[in-house]
């Protein structure tokens, strides 16, 4: 899974095993330091089908059948390994807080909450390196955070609203939600729930079915007061260009005095 919607593909690996909930909170302060806490979900028998998935692709890669990723899974439930790999985050100015487990219900839980001094230096941290959330200064000095939360390719035609209201079954008990709270006033959002200084996006499948069409239609937009706000930008990620048509290369022209090529055979 993606994280965020910036999370569906790994969603689809994740249907594939069972279930998810994702909570992701950005708390921002004028500089553009904050606190971000996640928490997600899975029950046991999705976590074990996800372990059995990497130890199959480290397997293939030891063969060189394939290759695997030295990070792992972006969901880890051991605190241990957590707080390992989050060590190498505090030359970005992120440091872990805390980090704890809990289950309800069938379903194991990880909290984790981090500190950054520089949150552009989010996108280097595994948690949140698939994000396509940007943050930039319009022109009337305001700042405006964006991004998709699904893709412009599913969810759009008919027919592939078909198809995924056939794969619901596979999502059942996905939750997903999103929060942003800013430093400053918001004069504008595209949020389900909001506040004064505060933006939320929640899609629970079990509460709506059809959350997931209506999420891949969705777009985070907060456009909230840059006046004294110095928060470094985050550029929207560039899209691949389009392979262009094939171009058929044209001999040169012979020099000045030189026969083509076809009259000197």
């Amino acid at each position: 899974m993606k994280k965020w919607a910036w999370m569906m593909c790994a969603l689809l690996v994740a249907a594939a095993c069972g279930c998810i909930k994702y909570e992701q909170t950005i708390t921002l302060n004028k500089d553009g330091s904050g606190e971000a806490k996640v928490t997600y979900a899975m029950t046991q028998s999705t976590i074990d089908q996800f372990k059995a998935m990497e130890d199959a692709a480290k397997n293939m890669a030891e063969k060189g059948e394939g290759s695997v990723s030295s990070s792992g899974s972006p969901f880890e439930f051991d605190k241990a390994k957590l707080e390992e790999k989050y060590k190498s985050y505090k030359d970005l100015g992120i440091n872990l807080k805390s980090a704890f487990t809990e289950e309800t219900a069938g379903w194991k839980y990880m909290i984790v909450v981090l500190d950054f001094k520089d949150v552009s230096k989010l996108k280097d941290t595994e948690i949140f390196k698939d994000s396509k959330i940007s943050i930039t200064k319009d022109a009337a000095g305001n700042y405006v955070i964006s991004a998709p939360l699904g893709s412009d390719k599913l969810g759009q035609a008919p027919e592939n609203e078909e198809q995924m209201k056939a794969m619901l079954p596979m999502f059942k008990g996905m939750r997903l939600a999103l929060t942003f709270n800013t430093p400053t006033d918001i004069i504008e959002t595209t949020a389900q729930t909001k506040s004064a200084r505060s933006a939320s996006w929640v899609y629970d499948l079990d509460a709506d079915p059809n959350v997931l069409i209506k999420m891949n239609k969705d777009q985070v937009k907060i456009v909230f007061d840059g006046k004294g706000c110095t928060i470094p930008e985050i550029k929207p990620a560039a899209e691949p260009a389009a392979p262009g048509p094939a171009v058929e290369a044209v001999p040169a022209a012979p020099a000045a005095g030189e026969a083509p090529a076809e009259a000197a055979k």
